[in-house]
């Protein structure tokens, strides 16, 4: 008995490392600032919405729908991004802030949640007129992005269907480009 709890409690130590360590992985990727899902339709959308305040193309072929949401007592409006076959491909909470300090404090906290939920993010950015996180996911990319001109400020959350996601880049240069390209768009 004893040669077999040394035997099978190593083994079970190991297994349940192993366990432990898929448990932690974060395959699915929930928005928090809409019930949403990248199932939905645009049916789904406006069904929760009602009719959006604007609309314009959207950089995957389709329609973007703009409509007021808030987000954690922040009054902010979402962007739904949707493809030329109607699929849901990005949704986006954008915020205007009050001050630079509103400004500073909304984006650590939303980063700071993230970070949370999804580890730390794969790609940070300071530049002197925009900022931005990306976690890169195999459920979608997330991204949070700061914009400020000294005249217009505002802070984007997105949420990216993994359909549109890109891998980690592995040269931080070669990806600025394309992550502010993604920012407000």
């Amino acid at each position: 008995m004893k040669y077999s709890l040394k035997v099978l409690t190593p083994l079970f130590l190991l297994l349940l490392l192993s366990l432990m360590g898929c448990s932690s992985k974060k395959d699915v990727v929930s928005c928090p600032f809409t019930e949403i899902t990248w199932e939905s339709s645009l049916e789904d959308v406006q069904a929760l919405e009602g009719e959006p305040t604007e609309s314009y193309p959207s950089s995957y072929k389709g329609i973007t729908y703009v409509y007021p949401k808030q987000y954690d007592g922040m009054d902010g409006s979402i962007k739904y991004m949707f493809d030329d076959q109607n699929k849901l491909k990005s949704m986006a909470w954008v915020y205007l802030p009050t001050s630079a300090e509103d400004l500073e404090n909304v984006y650590e906290d939303l980063v700071s949640r993230t970070t949370k939920w999804y580890g730390d993010s794969g790609f940070d950015s300071d530049l002197v007129t925009a900022k931005g996180e990306v976690w890169y996911l195999e459920g979608g990319n997330v991204l949070i992005g700061v914009m400020s001109t000294g005249i217009n400020e505002a802070i984007q959350y997105q949420y990216f269907h993994p359909e549109v996601s890109s891998e980690k880049p592995q040269n931080r240069s070669n990806n600025l480009k394309s992550i502010f390209e993604n920012i407000f768009s």
